[in-house]
C-alpha cells in the first residue's frame, strides 16, 4: 500500500513538473520581421506578456538593426519599451531562435524561447532588393 501511495505522489510531481516546463514562460502577438528592400536595415517587432500573470497589457519589443547582405541578422539586448525586458535573436542550422529574458533577481533572470523554422524565412530576388522576411504565424509562446 505504500509503495501504490509514493508511486502516486512520484507520478503526479512528475506531471506537474512536465507541465509546468511545457507552459509558456510569454506569450508574442504581432511579431514580424524583415530587411528593408533597398536598405542595410532589418526591422524585428512584437508584443509580448507573460500569461499566468496579472499582465494584461502587452509589452511592445523592437529592434531596427543593420542586415547581414539582405538576411535577417542576429540581435543582442533588442529593448522592449517601459520594460526591463529585453530580447535576443540568433541564427542557427534549423532557423532562427527568439529569447525574451526579464530580471527575477539582481543575479537571474526568466528566459523563454520559440524556434523560428528555416520553412518561415523567405528570402525575396526582387530587383535590387535581395531580403529577408519571417512569414510564419504572428502569434506563438516562448517556453523555457
Amino acid at each position: 500500500m505504500k509503495f501504490l501511495t509514493n508511486a502516486a505522489l512520484f507520478a503526479a510531481a512528475s506531471a506537474a513538473a512536465i507541465s509546468k516546463r511545457d507552459s509558456p514562460v510569454f506569450s508574442v502577438t504581432e511579431f514580424s520581421a524583415g530587411c528593408i528592400p533597398h536598405s542595410t536595415q532589418c526591422l524585428y517587432g512584437f508584443s509580448v506578456i507573460q500569461p499566468g500573470t496579472m499582465e494584461t497589457t502587452p509589452v511592445n519589443c523592437s529592434a531596427l538593426v543593420p542586415g547581414n547582405g539582405g538576411l535577417l541578422p542576429d540581435v543582442k539586448e533588442g529593448a522592449c519599451k517601459l520594460s526591463s525586458r529585453t530580447f535576443s535573436v540568433v541564427r542557427g542550422a534549423d532557423g532562427l531562435t527568439l529569447t525574451v529574458s526579464q530580471p527575477v533577481t539582481p543575479s537571474s533572470n526568466q528566459t523563454g524561447s520559440h524556434l523560428i523554422p528555416k520553412d518561415q524565412l523567405v528570402v525575396s530576388d526582387e530587383p535590387n532588393a535581395f531580403v529577408e522576411r519571417y512569414t510564419g504565424p504572428r502569434s506563438f509562446d516562448l517556453t523555457a
